[in-house]
């Protein structure tokens, strides 16, 4: 919500809620496709593991590689508003400093990393600590939003009407963020081989995390957007929750709003860590990345050297953010782009999942139905959506060079990897063999 609510409103005004509603069914069904493959194939590695496996090794490294980038971009569009909201707590006048938002989100972004390396139950332990805090505090501002918009009667129905959102072009656009806002629900999967029930929890979580977030956006985004006009919004899009909290709530909600999105967004920067970490651990046990990030903690399982190396990733992005543009534009930049990668390993996941399922789905309604239709109405969502995207000009050319032109260099690594690395991932469908797990 802090990073993307200002986007949101300026691609489609007020009817934000509307994008966030149509993406929910196809995220559903490409979480279910999730839920499939892991109890069929429980690997760290998941996507990058299912399409390689499903379709072809070099699909599947453009899967782990896109992941990868999701995590290591997404990291910095975090780590912004978490510099951000901390300044909004101890120093007001650094906020508007973009070498102090950039040091201040550094110092977290090695904060969360130590804490990562601890492992990943203690990890887990800090997400609930600040996890019903935060929550609490959104939805009751939300809650003000709400009742706001009742006693003014500024709502209106046109708000969710396609020219209400700017056509179809406002429409594709708000569903580019909302595919962001949802992205990130599959950070349970990665820690599978971790898991105490390494079969179906993964799964369950997936769907449980798709429904929570459809339900808490709906509330949240339209309690919340209406509060600034769309342009004070576009200028405080690096604090816009604490301004909306400091205005729809008296005494020190503001306050609490920047400590709840700064908490969040710690929670938010170590999932995302520890995600491509996993990532990494699973490519790299294919001879695909660096032999560095087999290494493993023997106390924790904690594949701690893909930790550090994706964390100094993160760094060198945010640094290049913040010194190539303002604040409001990188984040709008990286949340397009995040958007269009995701969405492409959504849909080959969703893909993916039909095609491994192909030989069960007449056995019964509900294999056709969660093994076939809604993974490949979710394929096919996703790929209208990139297509359609790119028609109306919903994604500018500086987002789909950002999206594709990453996309094309991982094919780039992958001929290098295979022809001039000899990678034996490569070879074959059957390039992956079965490997140990990390261990509980």
């Amino acid at each position: 919500m802090a990073v993307s609510i200002a986007g949101m409103v300026a691609a489609c005004h007020y009817g934000g809620v509307v994008p966030v509603l149509l993406c929910f069914v196809p995220m559903l069904g490409i979480a279910i496709g999730y839920q499939r493959l892991n109890r069929w194939e429980p690997n760290a590695g998941a996507t990058y593991t299912w399409v390689a496996k499903v379709f072809h090794p070099y699909l599947g490294f453009l899967a782990g590689w896109m992941i990868l980038l999701y995590y290591t971009l997404g990291t910095s569009s975090l780590t912004i508003p978490a510099g951000t909201y901390t300044l909004e707590l101890i120093a007001p006048h650094l906020v508007r400093n973009q070498a102090m938002v950039a040091l201040a989100g550094a110092v977290w972004n090695i904060a969360v990393t130590l804490l990562a390396l601890r492992g990943l139950k203690v990890a887990a332990h800090f997400e609930w600590l600040i996890v019903i805090f935060q929550y609490v505090v959104l939805l009751v501002v939300a809650l003000a939003g709400i009742a706001t918009l009742h006693v003014s009667g500024q709502f209106s129905w046109a708000w969710f009407s396609l020219s209400g959102m700017g056509g179809l072009k406002g429409l594709l656009s708000g569903i580019l963020i909302a595919c962001f806002m949802y992205s990130g629900w599959d950070a349970a999967v990665y820690v599978n081989e971790e898991s105490s029930d390494r079969i179906d929890n993964p799964g369950r979580a997936a769907i449980a995390s798709v429904v929570m977030l459809a339900l808490f956006y709906c509330v949240t985004l339209f309690g919340l957007q209406a509060a600034l006009p769309p342009q004070v919004l576009q200028d405080h899009a690096g604090n816009a929750l604490a301004v909306i909290a400091g205005q729809l709530l008296p005494g020190p909600w503001g306050t609490l709003m920047s400590l709840v999105v700064l908490t969040g967004t710690l929670a938010t920067l170590q999932a995302a860590v520890i995600a491509a970490a996993r990532v990494g651990f699973a490519m790299s046990r294919d001879g695909v990345m660096p032999a560095l990030f087999r290494r493993v903690d023997p106390r924790t399982g904690n594949p701690w050297a893909a930790t550090i190396v994706m964390s100094c990733i993160n760094l060198c992005l945010l640094a290049l953010a913040l010194a190539t543009t303002d604040i409001a534009r990188a984040l709008n930049n990286v949340v397009s782009s995040l958007g269009l990668i995701s969405i492409l390993f959504y849909g080959l996941t969703g893909a993916a999942a039909v095609w491994q399922n192909r030989g069960s789905l007449m056995r019964s309604a509900r294999d056709f139905l969660t093994g076939g239709v809604l993974p490949g109405f979710g394929a096919l969502f996703m790929g209208w959506v990139i297509i359609e995207s790119v028609h109306t000009g919903a994604t500018s050319p500086v987002v789909l060079a950002y999206g594709l032109g990453s996309v094309a260099l991982g094919a780039l690594v992958a001929m290098l990897l295979r022809w001039l690395g000899h990678a034996e991932f490569f070879r074959s469908h059957a390039a992956m063999s079965d490997h140990s797990s990390i261990p509980e």
